[in-house]
């Protein structure tokens, strides 16, 4: 019972974290965009939706789902039998091949070649630029923790 209190806790902080990450990007896209009316996602999306409250709707849930997927996805690296390797290949490729279809679902990038093209090399770029911080931060973080052990 207790985990699946942890999995519901942190089901819903990832969620909840998605939420706030998708309806700030919008809103900011939407200023950006000089829009008089806000759209939850690009014009492509929204125009499925017979009205703007259910292109809302829907768009809270798949930025509920990247949150959780996102959030989910980081307890990769707590599994301390695998190398840092195996760790990034299996975390990056889940962040991947969970993210695609989220971005075709939310309009986000057109199921064309050229697109998911173009979409896999920004995605590549930003997972390394954020793992290249996270490690240089980690090495910083244990150096630290080394030098408060050899003051004591």
């Amino acid at each position: 019972m207790k985990g699946v209190k942890r999995f519901i806790y942190h089901l819903y902080m990832f969620a909840t974290e998605g939420i706030f990450i998708g309806l700030a990007i919008s809103i900011i896209c939407n200023y950006l965009s000089r829009n008089s009316i806000y759209l939850p996602s690009d014009p492509s999306f929204t125009s499925k939706f017979s009205n703007s409250l259910d292109a809302f709707t829907v768009s809270v849930i798949l930025w509920a789902v990247t949150g959780a997927l996102f959030g989910f996805g980081s307890f990769i690296f707590s599994i301390s039998q695998w190398s840092l390797l195996k760790k990034t290949i299996v975390n990056f490729f889940t962040y991947y091949l969970g993210f695609v279809p989220l971005a075709l679902l939310a309009g986000w990038v057109p199921l064309n070649l050229i697109n998911l093209s173009k979409f896999t090399v920004v995605f590549i770029l930003i997972y390394i630029i954020i793992w290249y911080c996270s490690y240089h931060k980690a090495v910083k973080d244990v150096k630290s923790i080394n030098q408060k052990i050899k003051e004591k």
